[in-house]
């Protein structure tokens, strides 16, 4: 991969005080003598003082780009994705997710099934949110014939076998579906949280109650029943069309419900996921032909723009420069602000925090990047996100911590998709992505 590099002209040297502000591929340093006080970073924040006693180094070398990644563990995820969308940066993205079922109630008593009325059932699913444009969507639903295991890895690409009976009526198009996530749910005369309502074929229904009735335990169920298949039909979709939804599959409002009638008498059975039921996801990317390709095809396009997407990609950022910086110094303040390309009211929306990490690949951080935080809040006002990388830096300067860069990622880099564009130094954007550092000369 080329490396840019950028000159910074020479300044007179007149004493031990630098500043270093850095733009992506170009880089100034300020410091301060150890007799001198600190300052906060910033050149508007020096003194008059230290300006006239600075002096600048000479070049620095930085670079941006965007690494591929495929395998992402996605079991146990904070949310079930479902859903499918076309970004003009990203291309097409289709979610779908597998899960168990388990009993609200052992051995329930519904007498002779035979006399028993089912009315319908829905499998209901309370929203956690939602990615891009909310559009009609085709939903469908399938018996797992294959058992999930809690010791098995499964990852974004993993599936399972199902058995191909759809499980959604289709007679009159019953699962095609308009999500709406903004509006509260209204079942009898209750009003609940914003939920998913999936209906499910009624006979598959009756089964599942005569698996229930003879089951003393989830386990016996789970024996007899590997859980579903939930999945989305959308055929073609433009750029800018269609939605991911996040659902929030472990909250009690979401579950399968048998509604049914005996004896002239109503009544109803849920079927659950709890927290010891084995789910995971499996998101398709395909990004052909976009500028996520050619960027991963050609890492000196990052100087315009780079991109971290949940699932797929995470934005990479080298300091090689960093090694030209004297040893024996203190860093006080290290600052890498990153803006980001987005307009107000786009569905989709950069990643409301971001984590940092040492490792490109596994979802942890080996060792903190930043200080006192586990993530990086999205500052809405000055549209970016603006990191702490005081302690990174000082451990690369004492020979700590390997200068191999930094890894950029979503938060919830298995349980979402979205996706950040990032500004390059090139951009032709107002904002470009800076560095500063305040540090002392022992």
């Amino acid at each position: 991969m080329m490396i840019k590099n950028t000159k910074i002209n020479k300044l007179k040297t007149w004493r031990k005080v630098a500043v270093l502000f850095a733009a992506f591929f170009c880089l100034s340093i300020v410091m301060s003598s150890c007799k001198k006080k600190r300052n906060p970073v910033g050149s508007s924040a020096l003194s008059s003082e230290t300006l006239m006693n600075s002096s600048s180094v000479d070049t620095f070398q930085l670079k941006t780009y965007t690494v591929e990644e495929d395998s992402i563990y996605s079991m146990d995820p904070s949310f079930n994705l479902i859903g499918s969308y076309v970004d003009e940066i990203y291309g097409r993205v289709e979610a779908n997710f597998y899960t168990q079922l388990t009993l609200s109630g052992f051995s329930p008593d519904f007498g002779n099934l035979s006399e028993v009325a089912i009315d319908s059932a829905v499998m209901a699913f309370e929203y956690g949110g939602y990615y891009g444009n909310l559009t009609e969507q085709l939903f469908e639903a399938y018996e797992i014939s294959d058992e999930l295991t809690r010791d098995s890895s499964y990852l974004r690409t993993s599936v399972a076998g199902v058995i191909p009976q759809q499980l959604v009526p289709t007679l009159n198009n019953e699962g095609l579906i308009t999500p709406n996530p903004l509006k509260a749910s209204v079942v009898g005369s209750d009003t609940l949280n914003p939920q998913l309502r999936i209906p499910m074929d009624t006979v598959f229904a009756r089964n599942l109650l005569s698996l229930a009735q003879n089951s003393t335990n989830d386990a016996d169920f789970l024996q007899s029943f590997k859980g579903l298949h939930f999945k989305v039909n959308n055929g073609m979709q433009s750029a800018g069309e269609g939605t991911i939804l996040y659902l929030s599959t472990t909250k009690p409002a979401s579950k399968m419900t048998v509604y049914y009638t005996k004896n002239g008498e109503k009544g109803s059975y849920d079927f659950i996921v709890n927290g010891s039921a084995i789910d995971f996801n499996h998101v398709e990317t395909d990004y052909s032909g976009t500028k996520v390709e050619q960027l991963i095809n050609d890492s000196t396009l990052g100087e315009t723009e780079f991109y971290a997407q949940s699932f797929s990609t995470r934005a990479k950022i080298e300091f090689s420069s960093i090694d030209s910086l004297p040893k024996n110094i203190i860093i006080h303040q290290a600052t890498l602000e990153l803006p980001v390309n987005y307009y107000k009211g786009s569905n989709f929306y950069p990643s409301s925090e971001i984590i940092a990490s040492s490792e490109p690949f596994g979802n942890g951080i080996k060792y903190s990047i930043y200080e006192g935080k586990t993530s990086v809040l999205y500052n809405s006002t000055k549209k970016s996100y603006v990191l702490d990388l005081r302690k990174h830096i000082q451990g690369i300067i004492q020979g700590k911590i390997p200068n191999s860069g930094i890894f950029i990622s979503p938060k919830n880099y298995n349980s979402t998709v979205e996706r950040i564009v990032f500004n390059g130094v090139n951009t032709q954007n107002k904002k470009k992505p800076k560095l500063s550092i305040v540090y002392t000369v022992l």
